[in-house]
């Protein structure tokens, strides 16, 4: 494909960034945490918020130790979250201000992913053909490359929910973002390269632990540094830079584990990254049907920009060997490792792969044929025109009752909620809806031949259908998903007893952590459990769940045992889970 100066149209900077907003914003406020990632998330950061800076050397939710993750974006949302306290944001918008930590951490590896790309694209042998004499300059080829990898990330199916959430992936991206960029940076700024990797692998280790950065670093390593250019110079620089950022940071961590508890959390935290390997866990293994489950998942978690790398991987089969290549090509290696090795049922596991595989379909986007870029517009139209109507018609019935049988369907899903038509939403909905049409009917009748045009429908219409479930679907989803009413009813229930109980405080007994998150949140009541790290004092209250599927097992073994010392005063549950239950006893003071 020759690719002309006239054709080779890049996006402004402010469109640019101004997507990554219009991606990220909506979904972050007016609702509560969902069970069970955002709601354990967020109670690690809302602990935090409630603690001095002193106690900050571990990870927590209440007074439950919590290490399935790790502290850096929990310390973010926990920032916030203070600082929404210091100017006494309401009680209620204080998960919305925890959640505007996802916003850096996703500007960060657009960020990173940009200008990994816009690197490589501006090598030799990326440039495209030039028979003429009229094809762009290097710069301006390599900015529109790097606006379509930017693009790519955006568009992938996967990254959509799970950035929204209160969830340590998100920082693990911008940590192997820019580690990748770092290994790019190393085929001509050693001493830069050195400090992006240092700067990568703290973020990526405080994010989520050693089991991702570690094998995707080796192989980053062994891509870059073994190119003919790399002299045994320029890697001594490179790993003098990477050394002085380290020493320090080092002494800093240990400082950081000496502190009040830090050493219990470190301790159990190692054990939770050892666990996470399959080959170290012997009640775990990667077989046939473990096998099926990940292809299902990439089948999806990874469309489009799975497809379109493995067209770049065939386009340049003869120059795997250059870096431009090679590199992005070893951290997606990498990431099939890290997947291979530990849990592939587990979304989190497939985030170390969008960044190198945006840049990898990013590269071979000027060498698709005309046929396939048609094929890709023309289902990406197709997709997502049918998917906003199935919302807009689900949301009509659900209102308006009509069509029965979907409403029907809705009412059985979400039992007992009241539709309402707020104004401003369902404004921005149709706007949204709007612009897709003119998205549809621009790009089809404008005839551009840019670089980023095959991802300019799918991005748009994954921002369309998260735009719309935002606006239209936001309340009912919130309902289904929030503990806010149930905390409402255990506080209530507590008071009942308050002239008796003397006292809030309320054990809890085999509560999860989602749940014990949101109901701390929720429940103007304290609640504590026996731990390793404070000492627990007798409560007048105990809060159990249990499961009716499992006929409510834990709730007569408890009962048959303690029946003489606490008293059932409240029995609840969720709307729209039938299946889970709360017992709230009061302490009978026998």
């Amino acid at each position: 494909m020759v690719i002309t100066a006239a054709n080779n149209t890049r996006l402004s900077r402010r469109l640019l960034w101004g997507l990554i907003l219009l991606y990220i914003l909506p979904g972050l406020f007016a609702r509560t945490p969902w069970k069970p990632d955002d709601a354990a998330g967020f109670g690690q950061s809302f602990t935090l918020s409630q603690l001095p800076l002193s106690e900050w050397a571990m990870s927590s939710i209440g007074d439950r130790l919590y290490v399935e993750g790790g502290l850096l974006s929990s310390w973010l949302a926990g920032l916030l979250g203070k600082l929404a306290l210091a100017i006494n944001v309401p009680h209620n918008w204080l998960d919305d201000a925890m959640r505007l930590g996802n916003v850096f951490w996703m500007i960060l590896a657009g960020w990173a992913i940009w200008n990994t790309t816009y690197r490589l694209a501006k090598r030799v042998e990326l440039q495209p053909e030039d028979p003429l004499g009229t094809a762009p300059t290097r710069v301006d080829y390599a900015r529109a490359v790097a606006d379509a990898s930017v693009l790519c990330f955006l568009g992938t199916l996967g990254l959509l929910v799970r950035s929204h959430m209160q969830v340590p992936e998100i920082a693990e991206l911008a940590g192997i973002s820019i580690m990748l960029l770092g290994a790019v940076r190393a085929l001509d700024r050693p001493i830069g390269a050195g400090w992006m990797l240092g700067v990568g692998i703290s973020i990526a280790f405080f994010a989520r632990g050693w089991a991702h950065w570690l094998p995707f670093l080796l192989l980053l390593l062994l891509s870059s540094t073994t190119h003919s250019s790399l002299r045994f110079g320029l890697l001594r620089r490179m790993t003098r830079a990477t050394a002085v950022f380290a020493i320090p940071f080092a002494i800093w961590f240990f400082w950081l584990m000496s502190q009040k508890n830090g050493e219990l959390w470190w301790h159990a935290w190692n054990e939770w990254n050892v666990r996470r390997f399959l080959i170290l866990d012997p009640t775990k293994s990667f077989d046939l049907p473990a096998l099926v489950v990940t292809l299902k998942t990439l089948s999806w978690f990874l469309w489009p920009v799975l497809p379109m790398t493995c067209w770049t991987v065939w386009r340049y089969r003869k120059a795997l060997s250059e870096p431009s290549i090679r590199i992005p090509l070893a951290g997606a290696v990498a990431g099939v490792v890290v997947l291979l090795i530990t849990n592939p049922a587990d979304e989190a596991n497939y985030f170390p792969l969008l960044a190198p595989l945006s840049v990898l379909a990013a590269i071979g986007l000027s060498t698709m044929k005309r046929g396939l870029i048609s094929l890709i517009d023309w289902f990406a139209v197709l997709w997502f025109t049918f998917a906003a109507v199935l919302v807009w018609l689900g949301w009509t019935a659900a209102t308006f009752g009509f069509p029965a049988k979907i409403a029907a369907n809705f009412e059985k899903l979400s039992p007992g909620y009241v539709p309402d038509v707020i104004g401003l939403e369902l404004a921005l909905a149709l706007l949204a809806s709007f612009a897709w049409v003119r998205l549809i009917i621009w790009r089809t009748a404008s005839g551009s031949r840019a670089l980023w045009r095959p991802m300019v429908l799918s991005t748009g219409g994954v921002i369309l259908l998260w735009l719309l479930m935002m606006t239209l679907w936001i309340p009912r989803i919130d309902y289904a998903k929030s503990f806010k009413s149930l905390g409402e009813s255990i506080t209530q229930a507590v008071n009942n007893h308050q002239a008796t109980a003397g006292s809030q405080c309320v054990a809890d007994y085999n509560l999860g952590y989602a749940q014990r998150a949101t109901l701390q949140y929720h429940a103007k009541a304290g609640f504590v459990r026996s731990a390793q790290f404070k000492e627990v004092a007798e409560c007048e209250f105990l809060l159990l769940q249990d499961d009716k599927r499992q006929n409510l097992k834990i709730k007569v073994d408890f009962e048959s045992k303690t029946s003489e010392h606490w008293k059932l005063i409240w029995t609840g549950n969720r709307n729209s889970d039938r299946h889970e239950f709360f017992f709230l006893y009061a302490r009978s003071g026998q």
